[in-house]
């Protein structure tokens, strides 16, 4: 059980109470010896006051006595009692006479009126009775006895007295009083061979505490009234009581005693010199207790001077304890001696310095600490470090150097590069000319690098290579300076990251542990701010590329221009890894990958519409996008047959998703040197107009199926590409490969809308369309547009005999037929049921009817399967001759056709409102039959009959007009 020790007492108390403990007895045993004797010094003076004051209190008393007895003696005459004043007169002065202190006698009635008085004094003055003696006359007429008073006055004369009274009665009855005035010195004439000659005093008080006589100064303290004073103690500054005694307050040392007269009451007090009771033993008493003041002194001062010789520098290392407890590390201890407490000393001095290292070093990893969290660029934090590191060591130089691989795997030819050096010339510091080392395998550099553990050098030889490379060669000229030096690696769980070096140049230096701790401390910290600034890169790369991928997002679903998305695709994608050449080749009929979209540097050729593949390659253009190539096929080094045959994943909700949308699931060919990778041999051709060095290759995947490829190109230089990078080319592959897919969707469903699904012709909506939009282009150009209206000739009888299958044969056949033999400018459409429709863009009515003859000839020529031959009716009509707007076009066209219909069908009808003679233009005119026409005639005469006005280039043409037949 541990003992606690009160800690209330520092040491030098505690050692002082040690050296008084061991005198105490002494001091005890003589501080009872003198208090003893004062005891008894202190009784005896008791003893020899209380007499005195006994003594003054009986002959007080007797005084009283007589004086009482005198007056009632008086006032015990007859004559007196008779009031006879003559006779009176004469006894009050036979009795002043015998009373030397007597001043007057004074006779008064029973009411209170003075009836004679006799003054001793010669011609006093008299007066009024006195207002002070008037209640002592009227008590002693109502208790019939003899008084005596305080310290008054003389009721005639008004002299200060001692006022002695008695009643004067005859046959028991109260006649008057008679007061005598007496003089307070007889008072003090009782007690003057007291204090003549051995010093001592008296003073009387009466019970008023009016001071009656005093034998020392009596003149001034006579009548003295202390009624009112007051004993106040000094130290609470309380009122203790009312002042009862005088003459307390002398110079002279005296002891009193107190004591009051029975028969008046007043208090005498007794003074006695202290000198002439104690003689000789009051001096030997001062004496003793000098001497024990002075040895209690010596031994308080012989006990301080024992202890302050072993407590000094106790208490100094106390203080300095105290002193570094409140943050002072400055102070240190002087201490000569070599015993313990010169160690305790030096001790003391060591965790001091060390204290003050400490701080010193925290505070400096508190700066860099708050670099840290204040900066995010690394740079600043790392110059900010070499820079305090150095300062704090007092170092000639301070660097940091971080590893270089050079990209590669192979370590022989890794760096070390010093961007972040500070020196102080003061000690000998230059700069580092050489700012990239080499690591060589059996260099102390490569070693402590490996090992991962702070070396401290203290000794360097300056003559010969330094020891930190392999050999002399390896040794720049800049270390060969350095006479020590500390070096600590920078790892994380990754690997080393570079070193710290602290150099010093000037002298040989021992580096203490201190030190170490530091440079490893400050290691610490620089580890911790190197893998926050790589978390703050790869998050903000991270954050830019997020923005990418959702930019291209939103562009994909916010825009169906296949272009537009892959445009801005290449851009951005080229602008956020800072490629050279971004490109997106497609399958196209010139070849199985074409480069459709690209983004490259200003400086650079565009190479759109370039085929990756040789030229000498046979290549079918469908057959790359509608069936999986057998064998080996592989795109640099992707095997696309693994990718195509492996079935389509499914989310984790069992539906299935698209494959090959990740980076998992499409594999990216990355390549770092095109020149030494033999996957690019078979594209040799096609990078070497891209100049491409370095790249990376993403397929674009729907649905198992390559729909593109996506390359990022570095062309002035070979690079290295970091995983964020592939990711991100993937993730942009990904969203291309949807853009890709939705286009293709896209254009198939708007194609769908505007196409009959029966013949894969235009609809009638998209007739409509485009017939307005032509005749708008029409009017603005100041050209032809012709309308031609086609009808499947008895269409209700084949559904009727031959079925709806075919029927639907035939519309099918007329539909191709359409599409074979028209331009590429024209549009066909199915109108409706068995009508079609052709628009015949800057065709005049010439042409149209040409075209429309070559049409039903076909027509009629190609038998359907399962049916023969068909045969249709045809209708035309132009703009601007037969009509100036779309509707009444179209009318027009349809009359034509019906005339056609009702002609005998199996030909062609120009639209005429009226039999009046047409020009066909270029010379042709002819005029067609009326619309009434029965079919039986119609059908016997020729469609176009050619009139006059021919020019001589119109034969040819109007030959092949009248070939029209029914």
């Amino acid at each position: 059980m541990a003992v606690e020790f009160p800690t209330r007492f520092n040491i030098r108390t505690r050692m002082l109470l040690l050296c008084l403990g061991v005198a105490a007895p002494l001091l005890a045993i003589g501080s009872f010896s003198l208090w003893k004797e004062y005891r008894t010094l202190k009784q005896e003076a008791q003893r020899a006051t209380t007499f005195q004051a006994a003594i003054s209190v009986r002959t007080l008393g007797q005084w009283t006595k007589a004086q009482l007895s005198t007056v009632r003696a008086i006032a015990s005459i007859h004559a007196v009692q008779q009031m006879n004043l003559d006779t009176s007169k004469k006894v009050f002065a036979t009795a002043l006479q015998a009373q030397p202190f007597w001043t007057e006698i004074t006779l008064f009635s029973a009411a209170g009126e003075p009836v004679l008085s006799t003054s001793a004094i010669p011609n006093a003055q008299k007066t009024a009775v006195r207002l002070t003696s008037v209640p002592f006359i009227s008590k002693v007429e109502k208790t019939k006895s003899p008084l005596v008073s305080g310290y008054e006055h003389a009721p005639i004369s008004g002299k200060a007295a001692i006022l002695v009274g008695a009643p004067v009665i005859a046959s028991g009855e109260l006649q008057g009083v008679l007061v005598a005035a007496i003089d307070p010195k007889a008072v003090l004439n009782l007690f003057l061979g007291l204090g003549e000659n051995n010093g001592n005093i008296v003073a009387v008080v009466d019970d008023s505490k009016r001071v009656v006589a005093r034998t020392l100064q009596n003149d001034y303290w006579e009548g003295k009234d202390f009624s009112h004073a007051k004993s106040v103690t000094a130290a609470s500054k309380t009122t203790r009581g009312t002042f009862e005694a005088v003459g307390i307050a002398d110079p002279t040392a005296r002891a009193y005693a107190f004591d009051r007269v029975p028969e008046t009451g007043w208090l005498v007090v007794v003074g006695v010199p202290t000198d002439s009771i104690y003689g000789a033993a009051h001096d030997w008493l001062f004496i003793m207790t000098c001497l024990a003041g002075c040895a209690i002194g010596i031994s308080v001062g012989l006990a301080f001077l024992v202890t302050n010789h072993f407590t000094s520098t106790i208490n100094v290392l106390v203080r300095e304890a105290l002193a570094i407890g409140r943050g002072d590390l400055t102070k240190r201890v002087h201490v000569p001696a070599k015993d313990e407490l010169g160690l305790l000393a030096r001790a003391f001095n060591q965790m001091a310095t060390q204290l003050e290292v400490g701080q010193d070093q925290k505070a400096m990893i508190e700066k860099l600490s708050e670099s840290i969290r204040q900066s995010l660029d690394i740079n600043e934090i790392l110059n900010t470090t070499v820079r305090e590191l150095g300062q704090a060591l007092s170092a000639s130089r301070c660097c940091l150097a971080l590893i270089d691989t050079k990209d590669t795997v192979d370590i022989s030819d890794d760096e070390l590069v010093f961007n972040h050096v500070w020196w102080d010339e003061k000690f000998g510091g230059t700069s580092l000319h050489n700012k990239s080392i080499r690591i060589t395998r059996d260099s102390v550099m490569q070693m402590i690098i490996e090992q991962g553990s702070i070396l401290s050098l203290d000794m360097l030889d300056d003559r010969g290579p330094t020891p930190l490379f392999e050999n002399s060669k390896d040794s720049p000229n800049d270390w060969r300076s350095i006479k020590s030096l500390i070096a600590c690696p920078i790892t994380t769980k990754s690997g080393a990251l570079g070193l710290i070096l602290v150099h010093q140049c000037d002298t040989l230096r021992v580096w203490s542990d201190y030190e170490l701790e530091l440079v490893e401390a400050v290691t610490r910290h620089v580890t911790l701010a190197l893998e926050h600034a790589r978390l703050y890169n790869r998050t903000k790369t991270m954050a830019e590329q997020e923005l990418l991928i959702n930019h291209i997002s939103r562009s994909v679903r916010s825009s169906l221009d296949l272009d537009t998305i892959l445009n801005t695709v290449t851009q951005e994608l080229g602008q956020a890894l800072g490629a050279d050449r971004i490109q997106i080749a497609q399958p196209r009929t010139e070849g199985p990958l074409v480069v459709t979209h690209e983004f490259h540097l200003a400086h650079m050729s565009d190479v759109k519409g370039v085929n990756m593949y040789s030229d000498a390659i046979d290549f079918h253009p469908n057959i790359g996008l509608n069936r999986i190539l057998p064998g080996n096929n592989t795109l640099l080094g992707i095997n696309l047959d693994e990718i195509m045959e492996a079935p389509a994943p499914e989310d984790e909700w069992g539906s299935p998703r698209p494959a090959g949308t990740t980076l998992r699931d499409a594999p990216i060919a990355v390549i770092n040197n095109v020149f030494e990778d033999s996957r690019t041999l078979p594209f040799k051709d096609f990078l070497d107009v891209v100049s491409s060095q370095s790249m990376i290759a993403a397929p674009l995947l729907h649905e198992n199926r390559l729909v593109g490829l996506l390359m990022v190109h570095q062309c002035d230089s070979m690079r290295t590409w970091d995983s964020s990078e592939i990711q991100l080319v993937a993730a942009i592959a990904d969203q291309v490969a949807i853009a890709i897919t939705h286009a293709h969707l896209f254009a198939q469903v708007k194609h769908q809308a505007i196409t009959d699904g029966l013949t894969g012709l235009y609809n009638h909506i998209y007739f409509k369309n485009r017939l307005s939009e032509e005749i708008r282009l029409a009017k603005r150009k100041n050209t032809s547009c012709s309308l031609l209206m086609i009808d499947l000739d008895k269409l209700k009888m084949i559904n009727d005999k031959f079925g709806h299958p075919v029927g639907d044969a035939a519309i099918r056949q007329i539909g191709a037929i359409l599409k074979t033999l028209l331009r590429s400018g024209d549009t066909a459409a199915r109108y409706g049921g068995e009508e079609f429709a052709i628009i015949l863009p800057e065709t005049t009515l010439l042409e149209a009817a040409l075209i429309a003859d070559r049409l039903c000839s076909q027509i009629r020529n190609t038998p359907v399967p399962g049916l023969g031959r068909i045969t249709t009716s045809i209708g035309v009509a132009s703009f601007p001759k037969h009509a100036m707007e779309m509707a009444e076009l179209v009318e027009n066209a349809d009359k034509a056709l019906y005339v056609a219909k009702n002609s005998g069908r199996d030909q062609v009808r120009l639209f005429e409102a009226e039999p009046t003679a047409i020009d066909l233009g270029e010379g042709v005119v002819f005029t067609p039959p009326p619309p009434t026409t029965p079919p039986a005639v119609a059908s016997s005469l020729p469609i176009i009959t050619p009139v006059i006005n021919r020019d001589s280039d119109a034969d040819n043409k109007l030959s092949k007009i009248n070939k029209i037949r029914n």
